[in-house]
């Protein structure tokens, strides 16, 4: 199944907000640990840590960089909602929570939706294939490879003899008299 059209069907089953913020909650977090453990060598060591939804989004903004991309403002006012959620009974009025959390991407393609759920629920499809699109991306690598695998981007240095730089810096010599 396309992973936009699995991400749209959880969205879909509710109009509820407060679900919608939940499950919105969780299909970023799957996506943020996909991504670390994308870059990890021994991946099967992250669950040991017990890292908190806030330390894999900082850990992930951090080797990911695009600090100014919309999708990490959009995620750091979700986490902030689900919080005031989790912590509050009355958190207060919910479409004005899920209008702060859609202003964060600052796109003007949810202002055609006519209501707070449906602009969030645009909004988290958005999120969410961002996160998708990095983590499938060629340029997300290992943070730490074996030696002798060349580090991306750059060309293996060949060894050369000091036989044979000495006599190429004698023919520079002799070329530029």
């Amino acid at each position: 199944m396309d992973p936009i059209k699995r991400i749209s069907v959880q969205l879909d089953k509710t109009d509820d907000a407060t679900l919608l913020i939940l499950r919105t909650h969780l299909l970023v977090e799957e996506r943020l640990r996909q991504i670390l453990a994308r870059i990890c060598r021994s991946p099967d060591e992250l669950p040991s840590a017990r890292l908190s939804f806030y330390q894999v989004f900082c850990v992930c903004r951090a080797v990911v960089g695009r600090h100014d991309e919309p999708a990490w403002g959009f995620v750091a006012r979700l986490n902030e909602v689900r919080n005031r959620m989790a912590h509050h009974l009355a958190p207060c009025d919910l479409d004005e929570l899920l209008g702060s959390v859609v202003a964060r991407l600052g796109h003007n393609y949810t202002d055609r939706l006519p209501t707070a759920v449906a602009r969030f629920r645009a909004a988290a499809v958005y999120t969410s294939g961002y996160f998708d699109a990095i983590s499938g991306s060629v340029r997300l690598r290992e943070a730490y490879g074996p030696e002798d695998e060349p580090m991306p981007g750059r060309r293996k240095r060949r060894r050369q003899s000091k036989a044979k730089r000495t006599s190429r810096v004698i023919r520079r010599r002799r070329t530029s008299r």
